[in-house]
């Protein structure tokens, strides 16, 4: 499930087109590595969030592209940081539990 929320975030992320500066933040190694080398698809993904099913078709077409193909192409301006490289070891030791 939080494969899928974080696939959705930075969906809507890439689309939001406003000119705010577009950020996703994650723990720990997981979430980043799935997006950039998950083969599963984007239909998959968005199965349960049809509002952002809606703006992916909007913005990129096809359902049919898997995740990583999605996070190359489209998500060049999304900065995904991962909070554990940025807070204190401690902290980031207690949001990894």
């Amino acid at each position: 499930m939080r494969k899928r929320q974080t696939f959705k975030d930075l969906v809507m992320l890439a689309a939001d087109r406003r000119g705010r500066r577009a950020e996703l933040f994650v723990v720990g190694p997981e979430p980043g590595r799935f997006l950039s080398t998950s083969r599963a698809t984007a239909a998959w993904a968005l199965d349960r969030a049809p509002h952002a099913r809606r703006v992916f078709e909007e913005s990129v077409g096809s359902l049919d592209v898997s995740v990583v193909q999605f996070t190359a192409r489209h998500v060049g301006h999304v900065q995904v940081t991962d909070l554990c490289d940025v807070l204190p070891p401690m902290v980031a030791a207690a949001l990894v539990r």
